[in-house]
């Protein structure tokens, strides 16, 4: 049997085909969690966002500008989501930090120090600089793709992804990614 295209399967998910919506979610969940999990890290949350990414996939597929676009598609809403979460954790964080209570870490600061100093640079930026930067940067995905998952134009998105990197430059002068890193 021939694997149809992702336009082929969105148009008959759009007629109500559950089959062609589940090979769409088989084809791209590995994805989606991939770019969730460099978010939140590998914890349970991840499936859960995938899967109320593909369920609000399935209440809006008919939103869905350009079927050739579903996988950036996909994952801007599983980064809305997760971006949503975290607000809600750090939310309930500051009030736990309040009485007093802090989290245990299970793995040593100083092999985490990089990675740690990488996402607090990464999460002082400005979302608009944030998100495309690890779209691209992180998950490979490629700048037209970013652009529109992002609703801007190509040229402001690559604007954006130079902002992010010269301002992690500026800030973590060593530990600054490469800016050829895919």
């Amino acid at each position: 049997m021939q694997e149809q295209s992702d336009e082929v399967l969105v148009a008959r998910a759009q007629g109500g085909d559950r089959a062609a919506f589940r090979e769409l979610y088989l084809r791209h969940a590995r994805q989606v969690a991939a770019a969730v999990a460099r978010w939140l890290g590998h914890n349970a949350d991840v499936d859960d966002i995938v899967q109320d990414t593909f369920v609000r996939a399935a209440e809006r597929l008919d939103s869905l500008r350009s079927a050739q676009h579903v996988r950036p598609w996909l994952v801007t809403i599983a980064i809305r989501l997760t971006h949503s979460r975290l607000v809600r954790q750090r939310r309930r964080g500051s009030i736990l930090r309040v009485f007093g209570w802090n989290e245990p870490r299970s793995s040593d600061p100083r092999e985490r120090a990089p990675a740690d100093e990488l996402l607090a640079a990464l999460l002082r930026q400005p979302e608009g600089r944030r998100l495309p930067w690890m779209l691209h940067r992180i998950e490979g995905e490629k700048l037209e793709d970013v652009a529109s998952s992002c609703g801007v134009s190509l040229a402001t998105i690559k604007r954006r992804i130079a902002e992010c990197e010269q301002a992690l430059s500026n800030e973590l002068g060593a530990w600054a990614p490469a800016a050829g890193a895919p």
